[in-house]
């Protein structure tokens, strides 16, 4: 009788056991996937900062060609909202990315964009252009 504890006992433990690891490996790969950035937002004074400073990183305006060409924030590129879902690869990932739009919602979607798509540090101006209060380029 003594020998069949010992052996369910055995049992239970090894069970125990597999059941830790187990759990352990799958929070530890489930924190690997969680490492996914938010998008982050940045107004006229933070993005200002951010170009006087050199950072190194991108501006997207996502507006129109026609707008793009009036004025725009210092230093941006141009790639239109309705091509960002084919393009953003052209965008490195080992820069900060910063989307300029008409009012920011074209900016959430394209950082959303680029962040399920394994970027990090991607932000975007909040207000967009209609909040701008800094210099523009021409």
């Amino acid at each position: 009788m003594k020998r069949k504890n010992k052996l369910t006992i055995l049992f239970g433990l090894i069970v125990v056991t597999f059941i830790v690891i187990a759990t352990s490996l799958y929070v530890s790969s489930n924190k690997d996937s969680e490492t996914i950035s938010e998008l982050q937002t940045v107004d006229t004074k933070t993005l200002t900062k951010m170009i006087d400073s050199k950072e190194n990183m991108v501006i997207v305006d996502l507006r129109e060609p026609e707008l793009f060409a009036t004025s725009r924030v210092p230093g941006a590129i141009n790639i239109p909202f309705d091509e960002i879902q084919s393009r953003y690869t052209e965008l490195p990932k080992d820069k900060d990315v910063i989307f300029v739009c008409h009012t920011g919602r074209m900016g959430t979607e394209s950082g959303n964009l680029l962040l399920e798509n394994g970027y990090k540090n991607v932000f975007n101006l909040e207000g967009g252009i209609a909040e701008w209060t800094g210099n523009l380029e021409k």
